[in-house]
């Protein structure tokens, strides 16, 4: 019983997941994708980005907060560009993260999480 629950939420998280591809390929090609894409590929942001790798050590900001050593995979903007695009190069609006303090910011759960989400709310 078990692996046949499991089988359909992964095929469920799956499709969704195809979706979801296919949906960003199309917003991608939008201009207000387009406005980000030329952002985060220029020189400017490129420099600044690793400006904050190198201050921050390479590590994960909101770890060693809690004592952690753990590299850092993304620069995070505080204030999303959406929100703010005048601090898109603004360095105290810059944070560097983890992966998993990234996708924990945006709300991003992987299938296994998803699972485990949906088998909670089975049992």
């Amino acid at each position: 019983y078990f692996f046949k629950v499991f089988r359909k939420i992964l095929n469920k998280s799956q499709r969704k997941s195809n979706i979801m591809k296919e949906n960003k390929k199309t917003k991608s090609k939008g201009k207000y994708h387009e406005k980000f894409d030329t952002f985060y590929q220029s020189k400017e942001w490129k420099l600044l980005r690793a400006r904050k790798f190198y201050d921050s050590n390479g590590l994960c900001q909101m770890c060693l907060e809690d004592g952690i050593i753990n590299e850092a995979r993304e620069i995070h903007h505080l204030i999303f560009l959406e929100d703010n695009w005048n601090k898109r190069l603004d360095y105290d609006n810059l944070i560097a993260l983890c992966s998993s303090h990234h996708n924990l910011i945006h709300e991003r759960v992987s299938p296994l999480q998803k699972f485990l989400k949906d088998w909670d709310n089975i049992c």
